[in-house]
């Protein structure tokens, strides 16, 4: 691992492209939210202006402590890993198999890869995870979540 000397290794640094794309995403937060009634907006503004915030820090660390630069292959792969994880969750989701199973496997499957071992206390996290994701939108927020074709399965 080199220091970044000059603007090169300012873009060579991934907090330098994690941050800008953060603020990217976070700016299309807010021009999405910015659409919203006066009633729905509060949350989503915050959240969006909080990550372009998170995302300039990334960036003006960088620029101003110049760290040592940082590899993209194991976190390109854990992101590759996590998209299609996510796409999973999604199209279970969508397949009727509830929230509570395609969740916890979710949730089993991240801290696999995170390096959450042994598999007892990642199962452990999973189901912990998944009962505090569900009671907060269940019991908290009033959320209906999607229900199982198959009760049975959870």
């Amino acid at each position: 691992m080199t220091r970044p000397h000059g603007s090169a290794g300012f873009w060579r640094h991934s907090d330098t492209w994690v941050g800008l794309t953060l603020v990217v995403i976070g700016a299309a937060a807010t021009a999405m939210a910015s659409g919203f009634d006066a009633m729905s907006r509060s949350y989503p503004l915050a959240l969006s202006v909080l990550l372009m915030v998170f995302g300039a820090v990334l960036v003006l660390r960088v620029v101003i402590s110049q760290p040592k630069s940082v590899s993209f292959s194991l976190p390109a792969r854990v992101a590759g890993l996590s998209a299609l994880l996510i796409v999973a969750w999604i199209v279970a989701l969508s397949a009727g198999l509830g929230f509570v199973l395609p969740t916890l496997l979710m949730q089993g499957a991240f801290l696999y890869i995170c390096g959450v071992r042994p598999p007892l206390v990642a199962a452990i996290y999973a189901v912990l995870i998944t009962a505090v994701g569900y009671a907060a939108f269940v019991l908290g927020l009033g959320v209906r979540l999607p229900e199982t074709l198959a009760p049975w399965i959870l």
